[in-house]
């Protein structure tokens, strides 16, 4: 008898729950359903939001760390740099003490050119380049050059002297067109050669 008991009893506990109808349990399984939903849509809704100031922030984070990350190695680079653009502007510049070079750079190209050069001064000077207080001075060598040809190969010679001379400027031009028949025409020339003068 007393297994028959058992039995009872646990029906009596089974018999005791509510039996529900159709309508109680879709109310039930809606509501279960509500209650995971709406806190996950809610959630659901905020992540744009939340994902967008989180990139602003990082993308502030991020602007933060390169400015701080290396400025020392991004300055050194910046002056290696700027040290091998001066050296290689120096290249360009003749040393003041290269004039014997120069007039026989002037002399090889007058000849090609088919010009004579009847005379060659030299003398040198210093000028300032640059009007503010930073202005510095450099050693310029001024050649005075004459001339006997014709008048267009004076001018294949003074476009010719860029390429040759780059640091070179044109200060005084005269051509001389011959009057009488046979003779050469001339020109005379003052010519300034900006130097670099290394300081040792």
């Amino acid at each position: 008898m007393i297994r028959d008991s058992e039995p009872e009893s646990q029906k009596g506990v089974l018999a005791k729950q509510p039996r529900l109808g159709g309508v109680s349990r879709l109310i039930l399984v809606g509501g279960i359903f509500l209650i995971l939903f709406i806190p996950l849509w809610l959630i659901h809704q905020q992540q744009p939001a939340k994902q967008a100031e989180l990139r602003a922030t990082l993308s502030n984070l991020q602007k933060v760390l390169a400015v701080q990350e290396n400025p020392k190695e991004k300055f050194e680079a910046e002056i290696k740099q700027t040290e091998a653009e001066l050296e290689a502007a120096k290249a360009v510049f003749p040393n003041p003490n290269q004039s014997p070079e120069i007039i026989e750079g002037l002399l090889k190209l007058a000849k090609l050119n088919d010009i004579a050069v009847t005379e060659i001064k030299e003398s040198s000077s210093k000028k300032k380049i640059g009007q503010d207080k930073s202005a510095t001075e450099w050693p310029v060598l001024t050649f005075d050059i004459k001339l006997t040809g014709q008048v267009p190969k004076f001018q294949n010679f003074l476009l010719a002297l860029d390429g040759k001379f780059t640091t070179c400027q044109i200060r005084e031009a005269t051509i001389t067109i011959a009057k009488k028949e046979g003779e050469e025409d001339t020109a005379s020339l003052k010519i300034d050669v900006f130097c670099y003068e290394s300081s040792k």
